[in-house]
């Protein structure tokens, strides 16, 4: 029995999920994360990439019912439905670029903030009684204000929402944290103002890029990662960047990725020489980009910038979900005990 035919008679009595269903089990998904909590010690970027519970069991199945049929529609029609994931990275990577290609880029008016909210996993490591170095992962909250306008004050905030492996509350939770990034002698560009220079021509992006980073395919992988991060306020330079994308050798097709949000997703990814592999997630239906995780393959150390060395184990994920970009008229209250930079030129 193959495996089309397995899924079709497990299913076979599950009745269809209607769109409310559906409505009410992300809502319920999403409000877990909006709950305020916050911190670590020593973290790495390790993110958490499991469903919760009859959450994701709802989800999944719903996901399962509904997506029937490829058969030449157009991804850009309502009710556009899969049947199954596209054959390789690169057809994964021109179905997200013909989906961004569809979406308006944000253009925020002057005096105006960009506002990011997103959901990160990250590595914490403590120490036990007999001093043996444990590792857990903390769920972090983002939020970022970047002014459209350079010359304007910046604002990252950060709220450490849970731990794993019963970590101590007062190990992770230091509260709300504020980084005000401020004007330096330079006006130093936020990545709005950064991107609005760059081409959407595919061609001109790879010669950009090489130009800057060489012709390595992983590395002009890695400076890729960072522009796909920032350029979801210009989906016409991300569709762009994942045809660059398609373009380099080695890049393969991850199935069964899962964002740090727990959304499950398809993901094109890069193995990175050093024991991870590094992915961009994208919504099975819609081929809009969710996020990005690294991904342990083997046991490893990290080695921390103070030198120290922290044992990793295989499987362990890091990553950033992207959950809304909106604008905002100006900066929220910012904490009184903020800490405070200056904006690189």
């Amino acid at each position: 029995m193959d495996e089309m035919e397995q899924l079709g008679r497990l299913w076979a009595e599950v009745p269809e999920a209607t769109e409310r269903e559906l409505a009410g089990s992300r809502a319920a998904l999403v409000s877990r994360f909006d709950r305020p909590r916050r911190r670590w010690r020593t973290v790495l970027p390790v993110r958490r990439v499991a469903l919760v519970g009859a959450m994701a069991v709802t989800l999944t199945a719903g996901i399962l019912v509904t997506e029937v049929g490829l058969g030449g529609s157009d991804p850009r029609t309502p009710g556009y439905l899969v049947a199954a994931p596209p054959a390789d990275a690169k057809a994964l990577l021109n179905l997200a670029a013909r989906a961004a290609a569809d979406q308006p880029d944000m253009v925020p008016p002057r005096g105006q903030y960009v506002h990011t909210k997103m959901l990160a996993q990250r590595g914490y490591y403590s120490a036990d009684k007999s001093g043996r170095i444990k590792y857990s992962k903390v769920m972090v909250r983002e939020e970022r204000w970047e002014a459209a306008d350079v010359g304007k004050p910046w604002l990252s905030r950060e709220q450490a929402l849970s731990a794993t492996d019963s970590v101590p509350r007062r190990e992770w939770d230091y509260g709300v944290e504020d980084i005000v990034s401020e004007p330096a002698a330079c006006p130093g560009e936020p990545a709005y103002a950064r991107l609005g220079v760059w081409p959407t021509d595919p061609a001109q992006v790879r010669a950009k890029l090489v130009a800057k980073e060489g012709e390595a395919p992983l590395r002009v992988w890695s400076s890729l990662k960072v522009l796909v991060m920032e350029s979801v306020v210009r989906p016409s330079l991300s569709a762009a960047l994942y045809q660059v994308a398609a373009s380099l050798d080695g890049i393969v097709l991850i199935p069964d990725a899962v964002d740090a949000a727990g959304r499950p997703g398809l993901a094109v990814a890069m193995d990175e020489g050093d024991g991870t592999r590094s992915e961009l997630i994208f919504d099975r239906q819609t081929y809009h980009y969710l996020g990005e995780r690294t991904v342990n393959l083997r046991d490893r150390e990290v080695r921390l910038p103070n030198g120290h060395k922290f044992p990793t184990p295989a499987g362990a994920t890091s990553g950033t979900a992207v959950l809304a970009v909106d604008l905002a008229p100006g900066l929220p209250e910012v904490s009184p005990k903020a800490s405070r930079m200056k904006i690189p030129c």
